[in-house]
């Protein structure tokens, strides 16, 4: 995101802004929003990272205090353990970033920011856009439920998840939790805290700073690049690029949280006790399962955007 010398009135300076956004341009305009999309992650990351060592400790502490039946308990349940550290430690860290989030979806999710051609542009509220149906909910969880099943599919098939070592492991931990337990984990915290700093803060700091498409496709990837290894990498920009669409689409926020939710929910509950996405039948289900995807993808699409959401009528980000 460095400038390299770009001169406004150029194709790249048209369609990510020109640096005027802090009244300045050139070289400092781009090192301010760099500075400005990229604080609100390493706020976020350090609290998490801090987090977890600080209530890694407190569980080393309590073997001194409670005796090697405690530890004993601790390393039999070692996955649901860690699960929980894990989950405490989103929460610090969407805590860290909450005002910064709840400033954003003032100022440019539930309020209006004036384009430079006079129209005005709004964005998602926290928790509800405008004209949302039940209707449109559900055709939102088929399609996270369709896109996350089948890209775990063809990841599978592809061989990536078998050449990641990192992947290998977590995927362990992950299934090792009690099932409720992952259920709460992945399909309720971590949407939660994950959104709340990418598309509560970095996107819609992004979306000021661009065009829509480039911010969609810059957040996907920045939450790919979150995720750590090769695996949930691409997997991680896919699902991101999908949920920042729905968050556009659908001007909101909780919209966001709910495809995210679905999809992890997706994923662990037919994943777990057993070996994921094997049999004959994969590549038929991959196919039919993201072409499914896709379709209900575009018609959510259009059908949001045909009631004054998203691309195309003001309630994008700024035309710089």
């Amino acid at each position: 995101m460095k400038d390299s010398g770009v001169r406004k009135g150029s194709d790249v300076g048209k369609g990510f802004g020109e640096g005027k956004e802090f009244g300045v341009t050139g070289e400092d305009g781009w090192r301010k929003k760099t500075a400005s999309i990229l604080l609100p992650f390493a706020v976020y990351f350090v609290a998490h990272d801090l987090a977890s060592v600080l209530f890694a400790f407190l569980v080393g502490v309590g073997r001194n205090a409670f005796g090697e039946g405690y530890w004993g308990f601790v390393e039999e349940h070692s996955a649901s353990v860690h699960g929980i550290l894990n989950g405490l430690s989103l929460c610090t860290g969407m805590a860290a970033v909450w005002l910064l989030a709840k400033g954003e979806v003032q100022r440019g999710l539930c309020g209006a920011e004036r384009r430079k051609d006079g129209s005005m542009c709004g964005g998602p509220c926290l928790f509800h856009g405008t004209g949302i149906r039940l209707a449109d909910y559900a055709l939102l969880v088929v399609c996270a439920a369709a896109l996350a099943v089948g890209m775990n599919l063809l990841l599978t098939l592809t061989g990536l998840t078998g050449m990641s070592e990192n992947y290998t492991e977590i995927s362990a931990r992950q299934y090792g939790v009690p099932f409720w337990l992952g259920l709460l984990l992945y399909g309720v915290v971590s949407p939660v805290a994950e959104e709340t700093v990418f598309r509560g803060v970095i996107y819609q700091r992004m979306r000021r700073y661009f065009r829509t498409m480039p911010a969609v496709l810059l957040c996907g990837i920045l939450f790919g690049f979150y995720h750590g290894n090769l695996v949930q990498g691409v997997y991680g920009c896919v699902l991101g690029i999908a949920i920042t669409l729905v968050c556009e689409w659908y001007g909101s926020l909780w919209a966001s949280v709910l495809f995210h939710g679905a999809a992890n929910t997706a994923v662990f509950a037919v994943s777990y006790g057993k070996e994921a996405f094997g049999g004959a039948a994969a590549p038929v289900w991959c196919a039919g399962l993201l072409m499914a995807a896709v379709a209900a993808g575009i018609f959510m699409g259009k059908m949001r955007c045909g009631k004054g959401e998203g691309f195309g009528n003001g309630k994008g980000s700024k035309k710089m």
